[in-house]
């Protein structure tokens, strides 16, 4: 269990690693933020390398075990679809740089970043679990013919689009940034409500 200077440093550093990736993150600068010295930063993480490791397995920490426990619990197509929704929403409303990291490791580290994913194959076969149940709702005249792997994919632009475009949505829009967690609460029920629209079968 990490202590809170651990859990700061990291915060810190992952919103560094954000704004400058890799090369340009500074472990001085990130110290000064954490109100640690240099030598004490590297107390915890010895290299910048192995800190921008522990933000990796930190990230994924956070997403994927919650994700697959709302996947795991029993119900209908659209209670584990509301289950999916809030989880990825409430998470990125914590932790708004998610997103942001994660497109930045992807275009940084792409191989090192997939590797960690498929380390948590355990957590998988519950996505699999959800793949198949929409397909079985379709054979069942339930829902409308949809690919399966469209609809997952199309449940996780419109939860976490949003936190990408929310500097753009803002300005564009004059939209108070304060407000912003409150319409991703609102978000929650339009992203369901519009779903079983276009997919319910009259």
């Amino acid at each position: 269990m990490a202590n809170q200077t651990e859990i700061t440093i990291l915060q810190i550093a992952r919103k560094h690693f954000v704004q400058n990736g890799f090369a340009g993150a500074r472990m001085q600068e990130i110290a000064d933020e954490a109100g640690i010295n240099k030598a004490m930063l590297h107390y915890y993480f010895r290299s910048k390398e192995k800190l921008y490791h522990a933000i990796v397995i930190e990230t994924l920490g956070q997403i994927i075990p919650k994700l697959a426990a709302a996947l795991k619990q029993e119900g209908s197509l659209w209670e584990r679809i509301e289950r999916v929704v809030n989880t990825y929403i409430d998470t990125l409303v914590d932790n708004p740089d998610i997103p942001f990291f994660i497109m930045s490791e992807l275009s940084q580290k792409r191989e090192r970043f997939v590797l960690e994913l498929k380390q948590r194959a355990q957590y998988f076969p519950a996505i699999k679990g959800l793949l198949m149940q929409i397909t079985q709702e379709i054979q069942a005249g339930n829902i409308k013919p949809i690919p399966p792997l469209h609809l997952i994919l199309n449940i996780m632009g419109m939860t976490i689009f949003p936190f990408m475009a929310k500097p753009v949505f803002c300005t564009i829009l004059d939209f108070p940034e304060q407000d912003f967690g409150e319409l991703m609460e609102e978000r929650k029920v339009v992203i369901v409500e519009f779903l079983k629209s276009a997919l319910r079968v009259d």
